[in-house]
């Protein structure tokens, strides 16, 4: 005789002497404890002998989602599949089922964190990309998901847009050449699909602007440790990482050398070699005062962090935590000064100084001070480090910098070629 909802719930937590089976149909059994726990099961015989699987526990699981699981494995056994083992594998299938955030963090972990800017993504995913999707299944993420929160960042973020989908695209196809995933669903999107297109930066300020936006580093409630920052890009034209991640150690005031490691520039990954930047006598005050600001370790009063720009201690800044320097600094030159400032941004101080650099100094000099390769063969066999020449442009950029912001020091010069 079938079994019934009425006899399901009248068995339902009735305390027994004995534990009780009874049949429905089609193989399907129902177990009632001596609680009056309630459990379906299938009953079947593969290769001639008798097994079982468990379906699941009444009421959480009905007696008609019970007969159409019978069903389910019924088909499973025609296909000469032990049903129990065919179980067993999907739900170990379905527990090693990775979150996309769990899958993000494992790709970042073993290929983006050989790229400089690994933290840089990470972050970006963190705040952007983690608590809308981060907790869904990757291999159930739909391209429709992902459009929901694409559509949303390129109405104000273009380049982080644009870092989304290229890493977002470089990790599914990670985990599809694995085999963690059938399918890659960013395989086919670009920045055009949101109209954003890369572009290439042409900012650089002019004479007005650099002293505007100097007189506006004195001028503002900026962190003293941010005012000495900008004024160090502007000055030698570097990336904002080579002075997040400078440590004390790095700077050599007997021998005026600015050391940085490999591990901290975009290039030295690839080339192995650090970068060496001349420290002038004008800027040693600056420096010097950057480490006086520097926080003390928790468990070490006396004792000053590694990193000169930072405020955690022995942890260097984040990422991302220039980003509103120069925003502000424009609210700032509006309201006090009542100028108006194009957005630029900390980067754009090293265009700045790069294209005075060529007015002061040789191309290949100017080059190196940016911290670039010399082109071909030239990089192979020319081993001179050019710190004396580079030096020396620094020194004179440093004089028009003061011409500039101080319009009654006079720029020096060289003389013309008779």
């Amino acid at each position: 005789m079938a079994i019934s909802d009425s006899y399901l719930k009248s068995c339902l937590g009735k305390d027994r002497d004995k534990i009780e089976e009874k049949a429905d149909r089609d193989g399907l059994w129902v177990r009632i404890s001596k609680k009056g726990a309630v459990t379906f099961f299938y009953r079947y015989r593969y290769l001639g002998k008798q097994d079982k699987l468990t379906i699941g526990s009444y009421p959480a699981f009905g007696l008609k989602a019970a007969r159409e699981e019978v069903e389910k494995w019924a088909a499973v056994l025609a296909r000469g599949e032990n049903p129990r083992v065919r179980q067993g594998l999907d739900s170990a299938k379905i527990n090693s089922r990775y979150s996309f955030e769990e899958l993000f963090r494992e790709w970042h972990g073993i290929v983006c964190i050989q790229k400089v800017t690994a933290d840089q993504i990470l972050r970006t995913f963190e705040l952007h990309v983690f608590p809308k999707i981060g907790k869904y299944p990757a291999e159930d993420l739909t391209l429709h998901n992902w459009l929901t929160v694409l559509d949303r960042l390129a109405e104000g973020y273009s380049e982080i847009t644009r870092r989304v989908i290229s890493n977002g695209k470089q990790c599914y196809s990670w985990a599809v050449k694995r085999q963690v995933l059938e399918r890659n669903p960013l395989s086919e999107l670009s920045g055009k699909d949101f109209g954003i297109e890369k572009k290439i930066g042409e900012r650089t300020l002019s004479r007005h602007e650099i002293a505007l936006v100097w007189r506006a580093v004195e001028d503002s409630r900026l962190m003293e440790r941010n005012k000495i920052l900008v004024k160090l890009c502007l000055l030698w034209g570097c990336r904002i990482a080579e002075l997040r991640l400078a440590e004390r150690s790095h700077f050599n005031f007997e021998d005026g050398i600015w050391t940085i490691p490999p591990e901290n520039h975009k290039t030295g990954r690839r080339t192995k070699k650090p970068l060496v930047r001349p420290i002038i006598p004008e800027i040693v005050p600056l420096i010097s005062r950057a480490m006086e600001l520097t926080p003390r370790l928790p468990d070490k009063p006396d004792e000053p962090g590694r990193f000169i720009f930072s405020r955690y201690g022995d942890k260097p800044m984040t990422e991302t935590f220039h980003l509103s320097i120069s925003n502000n600094l424009r609210v700032f030159m509006l309201k006090a000064y009542s100028e108006n400032v194009p957005h630029f941004s900390i980067h754009d101080l090293r265009r700045t100084a790069r294209t005075n650099f060529s007015e002061l100094t040789e191309p290949h000099i100017a080059e190196i001070m940016l911290g670039h390769k010399l082109p071909g063969v030239w990089a192979v066999y020319d081993k001179h480090s050019y710190i004396s020449e580079m030096r020396e442009a620094y020194s004179k950029w440093w004089a028009r910098l003061m011409s500039i912001v101080e319009p009654d020091v006079l720029e020096f010069k060289p003389r013309e070629a008779m």
